[in-house]
């Protein structure tokens, strides 16, 4: 019932509710039409930004005149993907130059969470969190998830936190929010988020695995029962085989991979079949050496923002890896489907001769290693790598030198690995841990010969 009223509310009365339910309407249609309609409507709005930002945004016009190119020779999909991309470099150099001069509606400033270390700023308009929000109802709605569901957090983006004065505790009053601190989880705070939960009875986490991870060890170690939310949303960092089975253990709840960024907002979302949809309102090519590659090889992710015109994202590189799948989602559903994100090109290891160590062949190396408490691998060139550890106080010794011949086996004797036991491994400012952190630059092949 009060979901219902919530949602009633949201959508009648409140400021950009009537833009949700039209955005909401045309969702839930436009996922079941076929690949080739979604592209030629993504098209169509593709030209009109391009146009847009070419009469409107400095920065675009400038860059556009000097390569030569104009709005209307944007004929075909490939003219589009001829354009020159957008960098994280071109956002921080050229704020002032990517603001729209002729937009008129509400806009805020944001910034990206800084877990490279380098926050991004950039420029976000309300039309944009309309569409977004109405995209994240109708996602959630796959698994019967409605707006004004009880809605647990465990998160660390401290942007996303209330203050808790007066208006901030009402806010997530209404909108039936609670939140855990993945930077804060001692043992008493779970305790209380736990015994919380258990009367609460949330509907859905929204959460970083790693954390989620810690917090389900610690219900299952306790004996905890009755928290079973219809959905378990992991955001922000790689999920993993075991975690997902580990939550689906604790929780007895189905889980579904969002991939999100502060400064596009949602980008994909899992289906209850599996199948990482790309939404409607992204456009996501996956590039080698400037060029698209075909479905089953890796390439750098270019995202095209097709709502967002205070600011325009036009083909984007946001330094992420992907996978598009060879295969239609047995769904049903029209959307683009990713086979993986990979994670970002500082978060892939790279070996000696140049091919790529999957990030799953790390994972495979610690997860059944009890007595690692937390890892992190680093690969500050081709011939090193640095691991370090954060081991229980009963860690057996030989078990350094099995990591040392796993970790070998994947990259050769070649490379210098170096392991070192640490008290404890710092999280990123918006609080994700991260497993991998290199600065050498992978060059992309086909996934085949990744090491997996």
């Amino acid at each position: 019932m009060y979901s219902t009223c919530y949602s009633f509310v949201r959508r009648t009365l409140c400021k950009g509710g009537s833009e949700v339910k039209k955005h909401a309407q045309i969702l839930d249609s436009s996922q079941w039409l076929s690949p080739e309609e979604t592209e030629q409507i993504q098209f169509e709005k593709i030209k009109h930004l391009v146009s847009y930002a070419y009469e409107n945004v400095p920065f675009y016009r400038e860059k556009y005149k000097q390569e030569n190119i104009h709005p209307k020779d944007i004929q075909t999909i490939r003219d589009f993907q001829r354009l020159p991309f957008l960098t994280r470099d071109d956002v921080n150099n050229n704020y002032d130059r990517l603001v729209s001069k002729e937009y008129s509606k509400k806009t805020s400033v944001d910034h990206t969470g800084g877990s490279t270390g380098h926050a991004m700023r950039f420029l976000m308009d309300s039309s944009t969190a309309y569409w977004s929000y109405a995209v994240e109802a109708r996602n959630r709605g796959w698994y019967g998830v409605r707006e004004g569901d009880k809605r647990a957090w465990v998160w660390g983006a401290i942007k996303d936190f209330p203050s808790w004065r007066l208006k901030d505790r009402m806010v997530a009053h209404i909108k039936r929010y609670r939140y855990l601190n993945s930077n804060d989880m001692t043992y008493q705070k779970m305790k209380d988020f736990a015994d919380m939960l258990v009367q609460w009875k949330p509907v859905m986490f929204r959460a970083y695995p790693t954390a989620l991870t810690i917090f389900a060890n610690f219900l299952k170690e306790n004996q905890y029962a009755g928290i079973m939310p219809t959905l378990i949303e992991t955001c922000a960092e790689k999920v993993t085989s075991s975690q997902r089975q580990l939550f689906q253990e604790v929780f007895k709840s189905k889980v579904a991979d969002c991939y999100s960024s502060w400064e596009i907002y949602d980008i994909a979302y899992e289906c209850p079949d599996r199948g990482l949809h790309v939404n409607e309102d992204r456009y996501l090519e996956l590039v080698n050496n400037g060029q698209a590659v075909e479905p089953g090889n890796v390439g750098e992710v270019v995202v095209t923002a097709l709502t967002q015109y205070a600011f325009p994202f036009i083909r984007y590189k946001n330094e992420d890896l992907g996978v598009y799948a060879a295969k239609k989602c047995s769904c049903g559903r029209g959307m683009p489907v990713l086979q993986e994100i990979l994670g970002r090109t500082i978060d892939v290891l790279v070996k000696p001769d140049g091919s790529i160590i999957h990030w799953s062949s790390i994972y495979i190396v610690f997860r059944h290693k009890t007595d690692i408490l937390k890892y992190q691998v680093y690969q500050p060139d081709r011939e090193h790598l640095e691991v370090r550890l954060v081991c229980a106080n009963t860690f057996d010794k030989s078990l350094i030198e099995s990591i040392h011949k796993e970790l070998q086996g994947y990259f050769g004797t070649s490379i210098n690995i170096k392991i070192h036991i640490v008290e404890n491994i710092e999280l990123t400012s918006s609080g994700k841990h991260r497993y991998i952190i290199s600065d050498v630059a992978p060059k992309l092949t086909n996934v085949e010969s990744i090491t997996v």
